[in-house]
C-alpha cells in the first residue's frame, strides 16, 4: 500500500498560480421558508425604503428602483410575468446615494431623471441611457433657484423627502420642500417653459412659503397663514402643542379625491401618521389649503413608530399608481419599528385621476426575499455532517411578544456541495433567542478545542455590553454538530472589546490555535493572542493595528473573513465596512507584517450597510465564495469568479520533478527545490506549520517532520517575483 500511495504522489504536478480574483453576485442558491421557495432570496433586506419607477432593460414596462435609506443601498427589479423579479446587474450604474433619491422625468424625454440630496443640497443627473444600458451625466449639482436674497442653492434639510412633481400642469417639474425651520411649505417654481421653451431647471422661490398653512405637530395645522407677510399668521389658528425635539417632514403631491387640486401628503419626524392635507385650489403659486385629516388612507391608515413617508407609484403593472408606505429612518431609535414588515403596500382600485387605496400587504417586496428584520451576520458550516455547508444567521433583533430580540436562524443545506439549497429548519437555534435578552448576535465556527469539530462562537450585546458564548462541539470531524444550551460557557470578554466591534477567528501566529482578529468600531484591526489552551483557550490584545491598520471613524468597523480566496495556499483577508465598502488584502503570513492591499472591489458597488461576511464553496469548484449580511436584514451571495490554480506541470519552463522525498515519509524529508527561496511546511487548510527556511536552488536540505501526525502537508516554496511551487507529502509512522 506505501509503495502504491508514493507511484501516485511522484507523479503529482507541480502547481502554478493564478493571480486574478473578482466574485459576481449571483441569484443563486435556492432559499425556503415555511416550504415556500423565495423568489428573491439574496436582496439583502429592506428597511426604509424609497420608491421609484424607471426603464432598466429597454422593454415597453417600468421597472423599480428602491432606495434603502437605513441600509444605503439601491436594489434593482424587472418587471416580468411573474412579478418583480430581482436583477442586481443594473444597481451598480447608479451613484452612491445618501438619504434620499427620485427619480422624475424633468427634461421631458421620456427618460426619467436622478434627483438625490448632496452636499450642497440637491443633485440631478440626467438620464442618458441607451438600449437598455443605464448610464447617468451630471446636470445640477448643486441645484440652484432664484432665492428671496438671490441666486442660492436649492435647500432640503438632509432628514427630509422633498415633492418634484409638475404642480401647476405647465410641463416642467416644480419642486416642493419645507423651510429650515421644517413648518413653512416653500415652493420653487420652475420656469424654464416660460422662459427657455422648453423643460429644464430654472428654478424661482415664490414668496416666503406657499399654501397658506403652517404645520405644527403630527396632528394639528395652521391655516390661514399670509405667505406675503412672511410666513405671520393672518387669523387665529389652533392652540399650538409642544414641537419635537428635531425636524423633519416627506411631501408627497397628488389629486387624492377627483377634484383636480393636487393634495398633499405629509409625514413629520416623531410622528406615526401621514396627514392628508386638503388643497382648495388652485395649482399654482397662489394655492391654499383649508383642512386636514390625521390619518390617511381613512380604512387601514399608514401607522410606523416613527417617521412615515409615502410614494405613488404603480407597482402591480394595471397602469394605475399605488401608495407605498415606509419608516423615513436611518435607523430603528428605540427598536420600536418591525423592519420585516416595513414597506406597506397600498393597491389603487380607482383611477389615477380618483384614486382608491386598498392595503394589500405590509411586506411588499420583503414576502419574497430572505428579511431577518435587521443586521443579518451570517456563517456557514456543516452542521448536520452530510458533507455540504449549512446556513446560520444572527440578527440584529426583531420585535416579539417578549420585546426586541435577537436570534439564530439555522437553515439546513438540503442540497448538496455542488448546489446548495436553504430550508429554514429553526427560526430559534438552541433556543438562544427565547432564553436570553439579547441583540445584535453574531455567530462564528472556529476548532477552539483541538478535537476536529467546529465549535459555535455567538457573539451578542444584552444590558451588561457585548458577551460571547461558546458552544464546544462534542463531535469531531466530518459528524453532525453536537451543541448544547445547558452546556453553553460565557468566555470573559477581552480587554477593549466592545459592542460594534466585529470578530473574525485565524491562526494569525501560526501555532494550531486560532487566535482573533477584531474589526473595531472605530475603524482598525485589534489583534488578540489566543495564550491558553485547547481546552480552555483565552484571548490577549497584542496589537490595536494589525497589518499597519488605523483608526478611522469614516469606515465604522470592518467585518472580517479570512480564507484562501484561488487555491494558491496562501490565504487573503476581505474586509466589508460599516459604509458598505469592501476590500480585499492578502494575509500576512507574520503578525508583525503588513496588510498588503490587493484590490478595492469597487466595481461591487455597495452590497449594503453594516457589513457581516462569511465565506464557503457553496456551488462545488473549490472556490469559497462570500455571503454578505447588510443592516437590512438579510444576505447578498456572491458567487467566486476568481482564476483557481490550475495544475499546469511546470512553471515558467521549470522541469516536472518532485523536489520533495521520500514521499510517504515516517519522519524526514529531503527538499532539492528547483530555485532558490523560502520552504516552509503548511496544513491543507494554509496553516503554517514549520518556520520558513531559506534553500538553495539544487542543493539538498533535510527538513523534520516527526513533531507531525499522520496526515497529508504541503511544502511550498515562496519565491521572489514568481508562483509559489507546492509538492504534497505525506506523514504516515
Amino acid at each position: 500500500m506505501k509503495n502504491y500511495i508514493a507511484a501516485l504522489l511522484v507523479a503529482f504536478p507541480l502547481l502554478n498560480y493564478a493571480q486574478s480574483l473578482s466574485f459576481r453576485y449571483d441569484l443563486k442558491p435556492a432559499l425556503t421558508v415555511n416550504g415556500r421557495t423565495l423568489p428573491n432570496p439574496w436582496v439583502g433586506g429592506m428597511n426604509a425604503c424609497q420608491f421609484s419607477t424607471m426603464k432598466l432593460n429597454n422593454d415597453t414596462f417600468d421597472d423599480l428602483v428602491v432606495y434603502d435609506r437605513s441600509n444605503r443601498k439601491i436594489s434593482t427589479f424587472l418587471w416580468t410575468d411573474k412579478g418583480w423579479q430581482y436583477d442586481p446587474s443594473y444597481e451598480t450604474a447608479f451613484p452612491a446615494i445618501q438619504n434620499w433619491m427620485l427619480l422624475v422625468d424633468y427634461d421631458g424625454d421620456g427618460k426619467k431623471d436622478l434627483f438625490a440630496q448632496s452636499t450642497f443640497g440637491i443633485q440631478v443627473l440626467r438620464n442618458t441611457s441607451v438600449g437598455g444600458k443605464v448610464s447617468w451625466q451630471v446636470a445640477a449639482n448643486p441645484l440652484i433657484t432664484e432665492g428671496l436674497g438671490g441666486r442660492q442653492n436649492l435647500y432640503v434639510a438632509s432628514s427630509d423627502i422633498p415633492a418634484i412633481v409638475d404642480l401647476d400642469d405647465d410641463g416642467d417639474i416644480d419642486i416642493l420642500t419645507f423651510d429650515a425651520s421644517g413648518n413653512l411649505l416653500t415652493l420653487q417654481q420652475n420656469l424654464s417653459r416660460e422662459q427657455q421653451g422648453v423643460s429644464g431647471l430654472t428654478f424661482k422661490r415664490i414668496g416666503s412659503c406657499w399654501g397658506g398653512f403652517q404645520k405644527e405637530y403630527c396632528n394639528d395645522f395652521v391655516f390661514g397663514v399670509d405667505c406675503s407677510l412672511g410666513g405671520r399668521i393672518a387669523v387665529t389658528g389652533a392652540a399650538r402643542p409642544a414641537t419635537p425635539a428635531h425636524t423633519g417632514n416627506t411631501i408627497t403631491l397628488f389629486d387624492t379625491n377627483g377634484d383636480g387640486t393636487k393634495d398633499l401628503l405629509a409625514g413629520f419626524v416623531s410622528c406615526q401618521n401621514i396627514a392628508l392635507v386638503k388643497n382648495g385650489g388652485p395649482n399654482t403659486a397662489e394655492a391654499k389649503f383649508t383642512s386636514f385629516e390625521a390619518n390617511f388612507p381613512a380604512k387601514d391608515p399608514i401607522n410606523f413608530q416613527n417617521f412615515p413617508a409615502v410614494f405613488w407609484e404603480d407597482v402591480d403593472g394595471d397602469g394605475k399608481k399605488d401608495l407605498l408606505a415606509t419608516p423615513n429612518v436611518l435607523s430603528n431609535e428605540g427598536n420600536l419599528i418591525n423592519f420585516q414588515s416595513s414597506n406597506w403596500f397600498y393597491r389603487n382600485v380607482g383611477t389615477n385621476q380618483k384614486p382608491d387605496f386598498q392595503l394589500v400587504q405590509k411586506d411588499f417586496l420583503q414576502k419574497d426575499m430572505l428579511d431577518l428584520g435587521e443586521r443579518a451576520a451570517p456563517a456557514l458550516a456543516d452542521l448536520d455532517g452530510d458533507g455540504d455547508l449549512d446556513l446560520l444567521v444572527g440578527n440584529g433583533g426583531m420585535l416579539t411578544n417578549q420585546g426586541f430580540r435577537g436570534s439564530l436562524f439555522y437553515f439546513e443545506n438540503k442540497g448538496t456541495a455542488q448546489e446548495a439549497y436553504f430550508d429554514l429548519v429553526s427560526s430559534d437555534y438552541l433556543g438562544l433567542g427565547s432564553s436570553t435578552v439579547l441583540t445584535d448576535l453574531m455567530p462564528r465556527f472556529a476548532d477552539l478545542d483541538g478535537n476536529g469539530g467546529l465549535d459555535l462562537i455567538v457573539f451578542s450585546n444584552s444590558a451588561r455590553g457585548i458577551e460571547i458564548r461558546t458552544f464546544f462541539n462534542q463531535s469531531g470531524a466530518r459528524a453532525a454538530a453536537k451543541y448544547t444550551l445547558a452546556s453553553v460557557r460565557l468566555i470573559p470578554t477581552p480587554n477593549l472589546l466592545g459592542p460594534g466591534d466585529i470578530p473574525a477567528f485565524a491562526d494569525v501566529d501560526k501555532d494550531g490555535l486560532p487566535d482573533m482578529l477584531v474589526g473595531r468600531s472605530i475603524g482598525n484591526i485589534a489583534y488578540y493572542r489566543n495564550t491558553g489552551t485547547a481546552s480552555s483557550p483565552a484571548f490577549q490584545l497584542q496589537t490595536e493595528e494589525y497589518g499597519g491598520s488605523k483608526v478611522n471613524t469614516l469606515a465604522g468597523g470592518p467585518s472580517l473573513a479570512i480564507v484562501d480566496l484561488n487555491g494558491d495556499q496562501r490565504p487573503e483577508l476581505v474586509s466589508g465596512d460599516q459604509w458598505g465598502k469592501m476590500k480585499l488584502y492578502r494575509f500576512p503570513d507574520q503578525p508583525n507584517q503588513s496588510l498588503v492591499l490587493l484590490d478595492t472591489l469597487a466595481a461591487l458597488g455597495t452590497p449594503g450597510h453594516d457589513l457581516m461576511l462569511a465565506t464557503g464553496d457553496l456551488d462545488g469548484d473549490q472556490l469559497p465564495d462570500l455571503m454578505i449580511g447588510t443592516a437590512g436584514g438579510g444576505l447578498r451571495y456572491l458567487k467566486n469568479t476568481s482564476e483557481k490554480v490550475v495544475i499546469t506541470g511546470t512553471d515558467n519552463g521549470e522541469p516536472v520533478l518532485p523536489w520533495a522525498y521520500p514521499n510517504p515519509t515516517e519522519r524526514y524529508v529531503t527538499i532539492r527545490p528547483p530555485r532558490d527561496g523560502i520552504a516552509e511546511v503548511i496544513s491543507l487548510s494554509g496553516q503554517q506549520l514549520m518556520q520558513g527556511l531559506s534553500v538553495r536552488a539544487h542543493n539538498e536540505t533535510l527538513l523534520d517532520l516527526g513533531a507531525l501526525g499522520d496526515g497529508t502537508y504541503l511544502i511550498r516554496l515562496l519565491s521572489d517575483g514568481k508562483p509559489p511551487l507546492i509538492q504534497k507529502v505525506v506523514v504516515w509512522k
